[in-house]
């Protein structure tokens, strides 16, 4: 499972660097928009290079589930596994509250669901999202 978040975390902090970049593939769809189809907000280089980032290190804290009880003897930089277990509770925690969202344009309980994101919203993402809470809840539940 652990294996499983890590490819989805890196394949999502890969499109975020694509976009910063200036790849318009998948781009339209990715923020939310009002009913007139006017966007929210224009995310900047940073803001979307912050998220790669972040999207990078819940890849290595999912990584680092699997591969560091076989490298804790082997190396001087040892990971508490208390931190491990409480960075995947908040990992699954920040992809519950996306998948609740903000009431209006975001997430299961948004009342604006005409747009085209909202309608990707509602298909792919807040489904992904719970996934990646379900599936954290039970690696914590199981570490």
């Amino acid at each position: 499972m652990t294996l499983l978040n890590t490819i989805v975390f890196l394949t999502l902090s890969f499109i975020h660097i694509y976009w910063a970049f200036g790849g318009q593939w998948g781009k339209e769809l990715s923020v939310p928009t009002t009913g007139s189809g006017q966007k929210l907000f224009v995310p900047g280089v940073r803001a979307t290079l912050f998220v790669a980032a972040g999207l990078l290190i819940f890849a290595a804290v999912n990584l680092s589930i699997r591969v560091l009880p076989g490298l804790a003897t082997h190396t001087l930089f040892v990971i508490s596994p208390l931190y491990l277990k409480y960075g995947i509770l908040m990992i699954g925690l920040i992809f519950l509250l996306r998948s609740i969202g903000d009431f209006n344009y975001v997430g299961l309980m948004k009342k604006h669901k005409t747009s085209p994101f909202a309608k990707n919203d509602t298909r792919f993402y807040v489904p992904l999202c719970l996934i990646i809470f379900i599936a954290h809840a039970l690696i914590f539940a199981l570490f």
